[in-house]
């Protein structure tokens, strides 16, 4: 890579103030305008502000690092969802950052901000961004974690093998899917003559250390609730109990085929920008069999493992899976071409990635603003669910009967998870009335100080919270229904109303303060 700075005609200027441009557009567009167009945060993200307000090591669906992270951001704010909105975009830029820290490692200026400036391209950066979820916070981690670990192997230093010791350990709490990326580098390291360099001394043995310590308190989660969120995927992804066959051969192909499809069209925008580039002259740059092989890894290792995974198995590949897999693709393609990038052919092309980026952001804006026009049922869709109400109304029942905080609430296990988020007072969450659901819960605790429990009707799973109220609660006394209106932006009068009932459970000893 010597020849790195020479073969391009003209240096790039204010490379800081490009990356600043594309950073302020994330994080000033994709905040400002979900936050003005949606009522509610996504119901994903609101279930994991309830767990991360509980601050366990664990839960029944993820490990905590999401849940953790979002319930900091949202407790920036009593009234507004904007913090959560900045979390989102956030790692989505700290994603630029190391993207952009690394191809400069393989490319001149230009080049290196282009690998940024293309995930533009790429849907998972530029539509339907607004949500915070494991796999949101899985992409800012596992950037890191690419970052450290090249610059581990190749200065050869032991303070980057801690740090990612550090990420790795994170990258677990973050989702477990993060084997598939740790089988990749681990190849990388076995195979390569610096990975096998750095395997005979101590610094990588040290970060694995550091690694585990994080992990060990999750771990130890685990053991003491029967490996809660791996029972989880077993369940949601092996053996789903909605599945209405057997996994096949059909299947074998029909998942990866799918998922494949479903990826490529995540990444069409961003491999129209490059066609440009195939016709551009190519550079003189050779790399490494480390380089080529790591940059190689990280780009497809991920997405070539998951497809293995379906073939081999015949499990459904859900797509958002993919949410952390193209990070590094643009960097591929350009170290692949190896195009001559030019200060005017960076500037027209960075120009129609933001001109793109902004476009889909306008589109999506506003489909969510005009939605209630355009769609029938748009009432279904969580931007438009009206939480904040619902929530106050059971906080305002709740001290018409007691004037202490409302110590518990209950009821399906969505509609509590949206409802707890805007609640002032901070209830505890029972979800689905299921200790299973709810693995912090104490059911004698519940009984004791009390609380309320809400039936939402016409949702997924409202029979079996109904009985488990009857059978486990005969002593909740019903105090009412009320309906809600699903709320948009526009002055619009929604067909359907939102109803809920109301049940008082009455605390079986005098309240303390909480």
């Amino acid at each position: 890579m010597d020849d790195l700075q020479t073969n391009t005609s003209e240096p790039l200027k204010y490379p800081l103030r490009w990356l600043s441009l594309l950073c302020f557009f994330q994080l000033t567009f994709w905040t400002l305008a979900p936050n003005w167009v949606r009522h509610s945060l996504n119901s994903d993200t609101l279930e994991g502000i309830a767990w991360g307000n509980l601050w366990q090591w664990g839960y029944d669906k993820h490990p905590p690092l999401a849940a953790w992270v979002t319930a900091l951001f949202a407790n920036l704010s009593d009234t507004s969802d904007l913090p959560v909105y900045f979390l989102a975009q956030l790692s989505i830029v700290i994603v630029f950052i190391a993207v952009w820290r690394l191809a400069k490692e393989y490319l001149p200026g230009q080049g290196a901000l282009l690998a940024v400036f293309l995930l533009q391209g790429v849907l998972f950066y530029s539509n339907r961004v607004e949500r915070v979820t494991p796999d949101t916070i899985q992409g800012p981690v596992w950037a890191l974690l690419a970052l450290t670990f090249y610059f581990a192997v190749t200065r050869e230093s032991l303070k980057y093998w801690l740090l990612t010791g550090v990420l790795a350990g994170l990258a677990v709490l973050a989702k477990y899917q993060v084997a598939v990326l740790f089988l990749p580098l681990l190849i990388v390291l076995l195979i390569t003559k610096e990975g096998q360099k750095s395997l005979k001394t101590a610094a990588p043995w040290l970060g694995a250390i550091v690694a585990t310590l994080i992990v060990l308190p999750h771990l130890q989660w685990l053991m003491e609730n029967n490996f809660a969120a791996v029972g989880y995927l077993e369940e949601m992804y092996v053996d789903n109990p909605d599945s209405q066959h057997e996994s096949g051969w059909a299947d074998r192909f029909y998942y990866p085929l799918s998922f494949t499809v479903n990826s490529f069209n995540n990444i069409l925008p961003m491999l129209l920008l490059c066609i440009p580039l195939f016709r551009a002259k190519k550079l003189n740059i050779q790399y490494g069999s480390f380089e080529t092989l790591f940059l190689t890894a990280i780009a497809l290792g991920p997405f070539v493992l998951s497809i293995v995974f379906g073939l081999m198995t015949g499990e459904k590949l859900i797509p958002r899976w993919a949410t952390p897999y193209f990070a590094w693709l643009p960097l591929f393609i350009l170290v692949t071409l190896k195009p001559e990038i030019t200060y005017k052919r960076f500037r027209t092309l960075a120009i129609c990635c933001l001109a793109l980026g902004m476009t889909f952001c306008a589109l999506r804006t506003g489909f969510q603003y005009y939605k209630p026009l355009q769609k029938e049922r748009y009432w279904e869709s969580d931007d438009y669910m009206p939480a904040r109400e619902e929530m106050a109304y059971a906080d305002k029942l709740w001290q018409k009967y007691h004037s202490y905080p409302m110590p518990y609430l209950g009821g399906l296990h969505y509609h509590v998870a949206e409802l707890v988020p805007y609640s002032k007072t901070g209830p505890i969450p029972f979800f689905g009335l299921n200790p299973a659901e709810s693995l912090w819960m104490d059911v004698e605790d519940f009984h004791r100080r009390g609380g309320m429990i809400l039936i939402r009707h016409g949702r997924r799973n409202t029979d079996k919270v109904q009985k488990r109220l009857k059978d486990h609660y005969p002593d909740a006394v019903y105090i009412g229904s009320h309906s809600f209106k699903p709320v948009s932006r526009l002055d619009v009068d929604p067909p359907v109303e939102f109803k809920t009932d109301y049940y008082l459970l009455e605390p079986r000893t005098a309240p303390q303060n909480r």
